[in-house]
């Protein structure tokens, strides 16, 4: 092997390594949020403080792929596909950081929500968290097999979550409501719980806006340009047909 052959592989080595810890991060952030979905759903406290404790690990992903951009970047100095691939996993890196702090906020949302067995929570939210659990898993699945169809599958879908969001908020809001009324305008731990509530669900959207973030930023990696327009919106868009 002669000596460009050498920097070549390891060049390319340095790629494969930055790409196995996105998706390694993708992974785990993955996990966490599906995670923290079936915690809230069962007020299960155990499994909340673990996906409290383990959101140290995904910053340190973060941490990890930010220095290995940089360092990439630094003694290869990529040009045009190459650069823009590993500047990518930083952006993508802030966007799963971000995921996982919502994966750790449910959670923690959750621990105040086993005290309050009796506020209902909606069976869309669940609908919600695996919808955007989804979205992460067919958008890390589009970087990993370099498809620009399948990130571009995930942007379009953005109006489904702003869908499902709405119907969540407006349903939660209604009981807030009515514990109100029951109460006579005094304190009531009902609408506490409820607030979380409201929290967890405008912070799952976020989630699906993050997943939208990456789709975007594979486009750039693959074509070069920016995804043009505006996000599709469930008050624009054209809904499948129902069947």
């Amino acid at each position: 092997m002669n000596k460009l052959e050498h920097t070549v592989q390891a060049f390319d080595n340095d790629l494969a390594g930055q790409e196995r810890l996105v998706l390694e991060m993708g992974g785990l952030v993955e996990a966490q949020l599906s995670a923290a979905i079936a915690a809230l759903m069962k007020r299960d406290t155990e499994a909340a403080e673990r996906i409290i404790a383990k959101d140290s690990d995904v910053d340190d992903y973060e941490r990890k792929i930010e220095t290995g951009a940089l360092s990439i970047i630094a003694r290869r100095q990529p040009m045009a596909a190459d650069l823009r691939y590993v500047f990518g996993t930083i952006k993508m890196a802030g966007s799963l950081e971000r995921m996982g702090d919502y994966a750790k906020n449910a959670a923690k949302r959750t621990l105040n929500l086993a005290k309050q067995p009796d506020v209902t929570i909606p069976s869309d939210l669940q609908v919600l968290g695996n919808t955007v659990t989804k979205m992460l898993h067919d958008v890390m699945n589009s970087f990993s097999t370099r498809d620009a169809k399948k990130a571009e599958a995930v942007w379009q879908r953005d109006w489904e979550i702003d869908e499902i969001a709405k119907r969540v908020m407006k349903k939660i809001v209604a009981d807030m409501g009515r514990s109100a009324v029951r109460q006579g305008g005094e304190a009531n731990p009902d609408v506490e719980g409820q607030t979380h509530l409201l929290f967890i669900a405008k912070n799952l959207e976020r989630v699906g806006d993050h997943a939208t973030n990456i789709a975007e930023v594979i486009q750039f990696q693959l074509s070069g340009s920016w995804t043009a327009g505006e996000r599709p919106k469930g008050d624009t868009v054209s809904r499948p047909a129902s069947s």
